[in-house]
């Protein structure tokens, strides 16, 4: 141990600047990682010591590990940590935490103790090392892109190759996704009245008869003996559709055979157990399809943005009140990014009260905690269903494999996840959020100029026909019928005066011009006049880095809107906190965000109304550039 504090000691790295030994247990009281990453750490990955950044653990210590090739894996899946150092032996080797070798077996070498000094603190922190390694760390050699890469090979010869429909195809994927999370967590199966544990080639053997794979999914799903829930759901005569050709498909997946030759496989070196549930944010990604997205404007929403607008909103709440409830609805849910971290924070504020996470009551409470606060919508079946299986993962994080093969899934369909579209006034939806009072309304709503549709022309034209009668100053209206702008005002009709809103939106809507003399827009007058604007933070400088993940990483610029339904109480003196997020290598590489003095700017909502070019103004320059 003494080693390995000198060595750490000569980097400049201390406990007062970041660095954490994990013999000491103050370290899971002093971080706020999640429940998982704290339980990965700790029982998983192992290091000596790590180094924490903003929230992140970016570097790894380890000395003398009893297994390498484990943990060069385990590393990679973790997905957090960009640089491990192994000093063994008297020696100190310096890996590459985000790119694993197949052929190795091991993560890239990026040098030894002639290297050591690139990672000292002041090279970490200035962004010196980030700079001169910006390309080792790619995300593209990152576990969660191989591991889509090569769901989306596979998906590719089910659906063009082998023409299976694709709402079967995405079914079959999402099944075998959590067979493998149950494999890897090894948790114990009674198939057949057989109690054990699964192997992957097991599970490759099952999928030759087709017959008894239906039986095992029935088994998972079923009610009594198995999971419960909305696990995917195919009828009979779907099951049907999948031929041994498919199967034969899922088996060369699994067994990690290179599926495009242009992307080799590494799924023999996937552990499901490790790798974050986000992922299955990108998956949906998948389902939908690049076309299917772009003819909707449903684009995935990076994790940063989710953890920054739950910072804000929900984390806020929740640091501040004893308990742990707080009710929120995504209207334009996709595969549920934002309620999955939701329900993460509101059940590690419920652990923190001293509750036994072994105990009955908290398997109970976490299902019941589910029910009374999560909500979702969304108009794809697929995305509905992405999301109640991110639910459900989610809650198996905090069980131990012999709790989690009693669990049962609580039922999330049409009561609190309905397949809809948001503008729909008739669905049952309607009547259940009228008598929820939410605490947030949060989202990522999708983009489409004209993409409104006729629900969402008919729900602005009721409106304006309510509204006619209060004598409001601005009609309701929206711009190139633009479909974010309709979610904007439409959440208002699940508000309280307490609930706060955080969508977000493309920045256009804050400064394109609008259709009447004035050249204000529609938009943003009625919006300024009807709703507190709390905070607006622009996005647009750093366009390319914020969907650089996305099947259409040339996507608009976006901003996030925070805010609130005013409820006919004059907006005028409410202050509007601005802040513009720039360009920085620390955001570039791991999306921490680096907002100088210059970048906030606090406005009266008035001078909005009043000066229109305000708003793109603010992008780059100050109040005191007009």
């Amino acid at each position: 141990m003494a080693e390995i504090k000198n060595i750490i000691a000569s980097l400049g790295l201390n406990e007062k600047n970041g660095l954490f030994f994990v013999e000491d247990s103050h370290w899971k009281t002093k971080t706020s990682f999640p429940n998982r990453v704290k339980r990965l750490i700790e029982y998983k990955i192992k290091p000596k010591a790590f180094f924490c950044f903003d929230n992140k653990p970016l570097l790894l210590f380890f000395e003398n590990p009893s297994n390498k090739e484990k943990l060069y894996e385990a590393i990679w899946n973790f997905n957090e940590s960009p640089i491990a150092i192994i000093i063994e032996n008297n020696c100190v080797e310096i890996y590459n935490g985000f790119n694993f070798l197949k052929n190795e077996k091991a993560l890239e070498k990026l040098g030894g103790i002639d290297k050591l000094n690139n990672f000292s603190y002041f090279e970490l922190v200035t962004g010196k090392t980030w700079e001169q390694y910006a390309e080792p760390l790619n995300y593209k050699n990152r576990v969660d892109y191989y591991l889509l890469q090569n769901i989306d090979a596979a998906r590719k010869i089910l659906l063009y190759e082998q023409k299976l429909d694709s709402k079967i195809a995405n079914a079959l994927i999402g099944k075998v996704i959590f067979v493998r999370y149950l494999i890897d967590r090894k948790v114990k199966l009674c198939f057949e009245g057989i109690s054990k544990y699964w192997t992957n080639e097991e599970f490759c053997i099952l999928l030759n008869d087709p017959k008894k794979t239906k039986d095992f999914f029935d088994y998972l799903e079923n009610s009594e003996t198995g999971f419960n829930g909305d696990l995917f759901p195919l009828r009979d005569e779907e099951y049907i559709q999948i031929q041994p050709i498919h199967y034969s498909t899922i088996r060369r997946l699994l067994k990690g055979e290179d599926l495009d030759e242009m992307q080799p496989s590494l799924f023999e070196f996937y552990d499901f157990s490790i790798i974050p549930i986000e992922f299955i944010s990108n998956v949906y990604e998948l389902f939908i399809g690049k076309d299917n997205q772009e003819k909707e404007g449903a684009y995935y929403t990076p994790l940063f943005l989710v953890d920054y607008i739950l910072k804000e909103t929900i984390e806020n709440k929740l640091n501040t009140q004893d308990g742990y409830e707080c009710k929120v609805l995504d209207p334009a849910c996709g595969s549920g990014i934002f309620l999955v971290e939701t329900l993460r924070k509101i059940i590690e504020k419920y652990i923190a009260s001293g509750v036994d996470v072994k105990s009955t009551e908290f398997k109970n409470e976490i299902k019941e905690i589910t029910k009374r606060n999560i909500f979702g919508i969304d108009k794809d079946l697929n995305a509905v269903q992405v999301a109640i299986f991110s639910i459900y993962l989610t809650l198996l994080d905090y069980l131990d494999p012999p709790a989690i093969a009693e669990f049962k899934f609580p039922c999330l369909i049409n009561e609190n996840f309905f397949e809809s579209d948001f503008f729909n006034e008739e669905t049952e939806f309607n009547i259940l959020f009228k008598d929820i009072k939410f605490d947030f309304i949060v989202g990522n709503p999708p983009w489409k100029g004209g993409g409104i549709g006729d629900l969402g022309s008919k729900y602005l034209k009721n409106r304006k026909k309510r509204e006619k009668e209060l004598s409001k100053k601005f009609d309701i209206a929206i711009n190139n019928n633009e479909i974010a702008e309709g979610f904007v005002f439409r959440v208002s009709d699940f508000c309280s005066d307490k609930t706060q809103v955080a969508l977000i939106i493309r920045s256009s809507s804050l400064y394109n011009l609008g259709y009447n003399k004035k050249h204000n827009s529609p938009f943003r007058q009625y919006w300024l006049e009807e709703f507190f604007i709390d905070r607006v933070f622009e996005l647009a400088p750093v366009r390319h880095e914020v969907f650089e993940k996305s099947n259409d990483p040339a996507i608009a610029p976006a901003a996030i809107l925070f805010y609130r339904y005013a409820k006919g109480v004059n907006t005028n003196n409410n202050i509007v906190n601005h802040i513009t997020l720039k360009q920085s290598r620390f955001f570039s590489l791991f999306k921490i965000f680096t907002i100088n003095r210059s970048d906030y700017k606090s406005v009266r909502q008035q001078k909005f109304k009043e000066f229109d070019w305000l708003w793109k103004v603010l992008v780059y320059g100050s109040y005191l550039d007009c």
